[in-house]
This record gives C-alpha cells, sequence and structure tokens, in this order.
C-alpha cells in the first residue's frame, strides 16, 4: 500500500490548483441497512437526485414474489452532500414507473391499469416544497408494464409516451401522446398498421426514459418529431418509422437485411442539428464467427436514407459450449458510426473453428470487406493496440481482455479494430462489460478497474478519438481507498455517469463529469 501513498503525494505535487476542476467526484459512505440500495437519478440545476430503493416481500395466495419499492427521494448538492430527502407520493396499484430529472425537479411518471384503462400520474418533487401530484394522461385499455415506452428529446422539451396494443391480431395499434415538459399534451394520435411491432422493452420495474444518449431504437428530435426501428411483420426485413412534428404525417422505410443472417442487436442515435438519425444492426451467419454490421443514415429533413454500408468481417471462433466465455456490447457513437465491444471472463485458447459449408457466391458476400490480421498493426500505448480495418481477433485471448470494432455512418471515415490487454476482475454472471465506454465529444472514454501491480483494483481510463488513437487525457481518481463498480455504471446525462463503488465497501457512489 506504500506505493498508493507516494502516488497521491505525487499527484498532489504534480497538479497544483487543479484539484478544484476535478471531473470526479465521490459521495461519502451511506450509512444504510443490506437491502437499500441508492439510485442516482440526474441532475437538476447544480444538485443531484437520488431514489433509496428497497426490496418488498409480498405474499400472494400461496407463493411469495419480491418487488421493489422507494424509501424516498434524497437531494445532494453539487460536491455530493446531502441537503434534503422527501417521501415518495403513495399511488396504489402501479405496475410500472419513470424517474426524471430538469430544471423543475425530480418527475417520476406512473402507470396504473384499472379495469379496461390505464391511468398516466406525474409526481412532480422539488427542492424545499411539497410534492405535487396530477393525473396527466389516460389509455383506453389495460396496459401491462412492457408495453409502454416512454422517450425523451435531448432539450428535454418535449416526451414521448409510446403504448402498442395488441388486441387485433391482423395490426398493431400504437398509441402516440406527445407532451411538453411541463406534461401538458401536444397532441394524442393513434396509429394501426399491419407493419408495427414493438422495437424494445423497458423492463425494470422502476426504471428510466429513453434519452438521446443512450443506445434504445427509439429516438425523440428536439422539434418534436421521432423515429423508431423494428422488426417488419411482413417481411424478413427492418422498417424505420418516421413521425412529423405535426404528428399526422409519418412514413415507413424499410431497411433490407440479408436473409441468411440471424439479428443479434440493433441500436440507434440521433444528431438534433444535422436533423438525422442513423440505425446500426448486427447479425451473426449460422455458428461462426462470420459477422454483419450494417449502418443507415436517415435525414429526416429530406425523408430518405443518404447513407447505407454494410461491414462483414470475422470475428474470430468462439467455443459455443462456454456460455460465460465472453460478454458483447453494440453501442452507437454520436456524430461517428458504432461500436462492438467484446470482453472475455475467463482465459482461453481457441481451437480450429468448424465453418459449415458455404456455397461459392455465400463466400464471396461474407468475405467481401474481409481484412487481414496483420493489417497496419501498431501499440499506441502499454496494453492497448490498434489495427487498420476489421481484423480477426488472435486465437489466444486472457481473462479481461477487450476487442473493439468501429464501423464508420459518414463516408469519409474508415473502420478499425483493437485490443485492449488489461487483466480484470469481473462479476461473470452480470451481463454488463466490467469496461465502460462513454463516447462524448469526439472522444471514447474507457473506464475500468486496473489490477496491474496491485492486489485492489485502481479505476484507470484510456481516451481514444473517434478513429482508434489514444489520446492521453485520461481522468484522474484521487480518492484510492475508493473501489469503483464499472460493471453497474449507469450514464444518466450526455456528459455524466454514476458509478457504485464496489460491494466490499459501505454503500455510496462517484459521479464522472465529461465536461
Amino acid at each position: 500500500m506504500r506505493w498508493i501513498y507516494l502516488y497521491c503525494l505525487g499527484l498532489f505535487l504534480w497538479l497544483p490548483g487543479r484539484l478544484n476542476a476535478q471531473r470526479v467526484i465521490y459521495s461519502e459512505s451511506l450509512n444504510t441497512r443490506a437491502p437499500i440500495r441508492f439510485q442516482v437519478v440526474g441532475k437538476s440545476e447544480n444538485s443531484y437526485w437520488v431514489a433509496k430503493l428497497q426490496w418488498q416481500k409480498l405474499k400472494l395466495h400461496h407463493t411469495q414474489e419480491r418487488n421493489i419499492e422507494i424509501q424516498d427521494f434524497e437531494l445532494f448538492d453539487n460536491r455530493l452532500h446531502l441537503i434534503s430527502e422527501q417521501s415518495p407520493v403513495y399511488i396504489p396499484g402501479i405496475v410500472k414507473q419513470w424517474l426524471m430529472t430538469g430544471n423543475e425537479g425530480l418527475d417520476q411518471v406512473v402507470s396504473t391499469p384499472t379495469g379496461n384503462n390505464t391511468r398516466i400520474f406525474c409526481n412532480r418533487y422539488q427542492a424545499n416544497q411539497n410534492a405535487e401530484s396530477r393525473l396527466i394522461d389516460s389509455l383506453p385499455f389495460s396496459a401491462n408494464a412492457s408495453s409502454i415506452l416512454l422517450v425523451r428529446s435531448e432539450n428535454q422539451a418535449y416526451i414521448l409516451l409510446l403504448a402498442f396494443e395488441n388486441t387485433d391480431p391482423e395490426s398493431t395499434i400504437v398509441h402516440v401522446h406527445l407532451f411538453n415538459s411541463d406534461w401538458n399534451p401536444v397532441y394524442r394520435k393513434v396509429i394501426s398498421d399491419i407493419q408495427f411491432s414493438q422495437p424494445c422493452i423497458q423492463d425494470d420495474e422502476i426504471g428510466f426514459p429513453s434519452e438521446s444518449f443512450d443506445n434504445l431504437p427509439v429516438k425523440l428530435a428536439n422539434n418534436g418529431e421521432w423515429g423508431m426501428i423494428f422488426p417488419s411483420r411482413i417481411s424478413h426485413n427492418f422498417s424505420l418509422f418516421h413521425a412529423c412534428p405535426n404528428g399526422d404525417d409519418y412514413f415507413f422505410k424499410e431497411i433490407a437485411v440479408a436473409p441468411y443472417y440471424k439479428m443479434e442487436d440493433v441500436s440507434m442515435s440521433i444528431n438534433n442539428y444535422r436533423q438525422e438519425m442513423t440505425v446500426g444492426l448486427l447479425s451473426a451467419y449460422r455458428n461462426t464467427s462470420l459477422k454483419n454490421v450494417q449502418v443507415c443514415n436517415y435525414s429526416m429533413r429530406e425523408g430518405r436514407f443518404d447513407f447505407d454500408s454494410s461491414y462483414r468481417f470475422n470475428e474470430q471462433a468462439r467455443d459455443i459450449r462456454s456460455k460465460n466465455l465472453s460478454h458483447e456490447s453494440f453501442i452507437s457513437v454520436p456524430e461517428g458510426g458504432y461500436m462492438l465491444l467484446k470482453e472475455y471472463g475467463s482465459s482461453f485458447e481457441f481451437e480450429k473453428p468448424s465453418i459449415p459449408p458455404l456455397s461459392s457466391w455465400e463466400s464471396a458476400y461474407l468475405l467481401a470487406n474481409y481484412s487481414e490480421a496483420n493489417s497496419g498493426e501498431k501499440e499506441m500505448k502499454q496494453g492497448y493496440t490498434r489495427n487498420r480495418g476489421l481484423s480477426p481477433i488472435p486465437a489466444v485471448r486472457n481473462k479481461g481482455d477487450l476487442n473493439l470494432f468501429y464501423f464508420p455512418a459518414l463516408s469519409n471515415d474508415s473502420t478499425w479494430s483493437a485490443i485492449l490487454e488489461m487483466e480484470q476482475h469481473a462479476e461473470t454472471n452480470n451481463p454488463d462489460l466490467s469496461y465502460l465506454l462513454m463516447p462524448s465529444n469526439n472522444k471514447l472514454y474507457l473506464l475500468y478497474n486496473s489490477v496491474e501491480g496491485s492486489a485492489d483494483p485502481l479505476a484507470t481510463t484510456t481516451t481514444l478519438n473517434t478513429h482508434g488513437e489514444a489520446t492521453g487525457d485520461g481522468l484522474v481518481f484521487w480518492k484510492m481507498d475508493k473501489m469503483l463498480n464499472f460493471q453497474n455504471a449507469r450514464r444518466f446525462a450526455a456528459d455524466e455517469v454514476v458509478v457504485p463503488y464496489l460491494n466490499n465497501q459501505r454503500p455510496g457512489f462517484a459521479i464522472i463529469r465529461l465536461h
């Protein structure tokens, strides 16, 4: 431990006057019992709202179920000192709720099905004021928790509620309700079409709306128009749905998908300045490491696709019997493109892959964009190596190795791939990566714990530009005794993320600011 104290001393000597601008702030350890957990909701002006959650046991007939409840809401100042606490408004029959913050405070939106309709309430909490509760909407059918989506625009001026009704076997009915930031209705529409299918599920019992900076396949623009991408019900392809600001005009655009690929993931991004949406589709070819990423750019102003490209590459074979061998994440890079991240949870040496027979036309299609493993390999910094093109990853991988593949959505950009070799002590049963990647201001921040030269994991940053080149301007994690759990981090703003402390410490969290 002696070297840690020497490091801290050197840090204070090397950064005189800079600690006031520190971009990582830490909360004090929070006194609580084991079943209690804290969830940072977001920021309101210069304060942070935090929900205190607790699991409750319910007895239903002869069975027991567990559900999570909000104990109270806590308000912290800009340095994460507790200011005040408020009890939540009680509304019976809640099946789903969303939490969000804005300049007016904290909004708790809840849905309560009753008979043949569903009522939507908003409870607004503000500092040093009593909470206000009001009915903001209702749906003409009993909606379950998974059939409603809530989406917010980047400027937080609009909120979109989408409710999917599947009572008609011939078509899906979508109830579209657009609100302003004070939850006053802008318009209400009902759209029925055979092509519709629900693009995703916001499955957390207590969750958050879709935001402009996340990867969910539904986005709301700053002017009120919106779009979503979903599997078409009338073909093997995907459909992009685009609704104009008035809600009356809308369009379906089809994205052709190769039939011999199996779809694995879909992601979406929005650029309000250029009035564009991009879509990324990740698919794989039957039990092999051959993958395809299709990237489309859609102009909302012109109502058409102006960029469509497919990237076919060999990711490298994996042993399909090892369920916890690796974790993957497919994410959008705003104003850039898309990335595939693959982390290995255990050391493994692959055997030669067994690839099913391919016809000549299949081989030509799959290998059209293939590049060799030694195409321009260059070690950018210790432990990080970048390659030009989409190079297959080496056959031998160590625990914690992270492989990155980049797919541009711009015609003047190019693909690249890289590997970050860092030992990780992650939860193998957790589906999330132990690395946290945050795109912000044309940079890629990779946050993770390093055990290099230490028995305890220490928070570390590798910063890249969108060309995969290391920039060297990482973050400084100045509290060495606060170990962070990046695997359970949550991004709550375009440039801020909350990271809880590791489970072997007293509860608490750190907030990382990328501005």
